[in-house]
């Protein structure tokens, strides 16, 4: 009941959040404000503690763990879509708008200037508010024909299309959003 009652109240908060645009305060700094459990140097990735971490800047909200750090294997791009309508349908994080990220927003997430470690303890540029152990990449939805885009993390980052089917090493992290437009409110 516990959880519950906090997972309300983290509930609310954000909503309430959200419902502030107009205020004199920056998107960032109202996140902030909220004292949200973590975030990256300069706020603009929170982990909201739910499993979420909202990037303040384009307003889009992130599964926190990817499909690898959730069920120690790889994904092609149909079971990436799968899981999707999985995590949808139990509602993860109290949302069910779960999608896999364009290509824009999964580059979104390559960040020069940050460490972080993927599964192999290999270095990835990502912004370490997102737990070690990750995949190093992401599928993403853009698809052609038999192949779709993936988005690296590693090096230089990059884009690359690989089969739906056959793609080797493929990973997935849902997105949501942008938040804060009416259509993506939380679902009670």
């Amino acid at each position: 009941m516990r959880m519950m009652h906090s997972k309300f109240i983290s509930s609310l908060m954000v909503i309430i959040f959200l419902s502030i645009i107009g205020s004199s305060l920056s998107f960032a700094n109202e996140v902030a404000y909220k004292k949200a459990p973590g975030s990256s140097s300069g706020n603009q990735l929170v982990d909201m503690g739910d499993g979420t971490i909202l990037d303040t800047q384009t307003r889009l909200m992130w599964m926190k763990l990817d499909y690898w750090q959730l069920n120690r294997e790889w994904v092609n791009w149909y079971s990436a879509q799968e899981f999707s309508k999985s995590m949808n349908n139990r509602n993860f994080s109290g949302y069910s708008d779960w999608r896999l990220p364009t290509p824009a927003e999964g580059k979104s997430l390559y960040n020069p200037r940050k460490r972080n470690f993927d599964k192999d303890q290999d270095k990835v540029f990502m912004d370490p508010v997102f737990p070690k152990g990750a995949g190093w990449s992401t599928w993403t939805s853009f698809e052609k024909g038999n192949q779709a885009v993936t988005v690296s993390f590693k090096n230089e980052g990059g884009k690359f299309f690989q089969d739906k089917l056959t793609g080797q090493d493929a990973f997935v992290r849902l997105v949501r959003g942008p938040v804060g437009e009416s259509k993506t409110h939380r679902n009670r």
